[in-house]
This record gives C-alpha cells, sequence and structure tokens, in this order.
C-alpha cells in the first residue's frame, strides 16, 4: 500500500501554459492537433509545439494516431462524484471560509471561497510513495 505526502509546489514553471492545454485538450474530448487545441486554449502554435511533450512525458495526455488527447481520467464523472464526496466536502469549504478575510474582495463571498479551494488545488502536489 502506498503512503501519501500532500506538501506546496516547488516548482510553478509553465503550470499555467500547461493546465490551458491540457484544459483545452479536456474540452475538446478526442484526439486533436496541436493546432485544434492551441486555438481552443487561445495560445499560439509554438506555446502548444513546445509544452505539449510535458505532458505527455508526465502522463496526463496520449499521443492517440499523431494527435493529442487528455487521459480520460480527467472527464471521468465518477471521479468528479468522489471529489464531491470526499475531497470538497462541506466542512473543507466551512474551514476554507473560515480562514478568509473577506473585507477587500468585490465578488460574492461564495466566489471567493470558490476561487480559494481551486487556489488550494493547483498550489498542492501529492506524492505517492511505495
Amino acid at each position: 500500500m502506498s503512503d501519501i505526502n500532500v506538501k506546496l509546489k516547488h516548482n510553478l514553471d509553465d503550470a499555467d501554459k500547461l493546465f490551458r492545454i491540457l484544459f483545452a485538450s479536456i474540452k475538446i474530448g478526442a484526439p486533436a492537433s496541436k493546432r485544434k487545441i492551441a486555438d481552443v486554449a487561445d495560445l499560439s502554435s509554438q506555446i502548444v509545439d513546445y509544452h505539449i511533450d510535458k505532458l505527455v512525458a508526465n502522463g496526463q495526455m496520449l499521443v492517440i494516431n499523431s494527435q493529442y488527447m487528455a487521459q480520460t481520467a480527467f472527464s471521468d464523472k465518477r471521479i468528479y462524484k468522489f471529489l464531491k464526496d470526499s475531497v470538497i466536502t462541506q466542512d473543507l469549504v466551512d474551514k476554507i471560509a473560515d480562514g478568509i478575510d473577506f473585507s477587500q474582495s468585490e465578488v460574492q463571498e461564495n466566489k471567493v471561497i470558490e476561487e480559494a479551494i481551486l487556489t488550494l488545488l493547483k498550489l498542492f502536489t501529492i506524492e505517492l510513495k511505495e
């Protein structure tokens, strides 16, 4: 059985571009060319060409007949249900809300909390140990 270590990410290089490429691929939902992914991600083809192999190398995307596709796990509704039931719980929402100063926000409190949860998910990484 593996142990799980959760910690703050230490390398944010290119994270936004990589996420945009991956998100575009998930949105397309089928194998697509780098050009199509670039169009959906609103990035240049050169940026996608430079970064997409990193997503393949780290296992987030697959190459199928010279086209690129996100892992099917990213669109698996069962995983989203598990996240809702086990990870993004009301208890988590309450703990985050208790730790936020809303005095300077210009949007509704629920939007601040949503962004805080997304930020936390982006900030942390996990390591699985054998």
